[in-house]
């Protein structure tokens, strides 16, 4: 039997994950100058791509918990809000943008560190 809180840090991950690679992805398509661009382009795209995985393995592991991911965005920029399906019953997660981004640093630094 799942512990009724699992599926809530799977999705807490797959969320941190998720707004991981696509900020890691962003700075890369945002270098401009070729000189960073020959030296930190690969960086970026090497650590965008290992969230990415993340992010798919975490999103697959909700799936499994019968979860579904309906909609998720920072309307207002203080708060980031998920609306998700868990076994048939409606249920809207809201994160704290300031706490997502710290979290995803310390993800970062786990993965400097390895």
């Amino acid at each position: 039997m799942m512990q009724s809180d699992q599926w809530q840090e799977i999705l807490h991950e797959t969320i941190l994950y998720g707004l991981l690679f696509k900020a890691v992805a962003r700075d890369a398509n945002n270098l401009n100058q070729d000189q960073l661009k020959m030296s930190y382009r690969p960086m970026l795209d090497a650590i965008s791509m290992w969230a990415e995985r993340e992010h798919h393995k975490y999103r697959s592991q909700f799936g499994r918990l019968g979860g579904k991911i309906h909609s998720q965005g920072s309307p207002d920029g203080f708060q980031y809000v998920v609306t998700v399906t868990v076994r048939g019953r409606q249920e809207e997660s809201v994160y704290n943008v300031e706490i997502l981004r710290a979290e995803c640093q310390v993800r970062l630094d786990n993965y400097y560190k390895r």
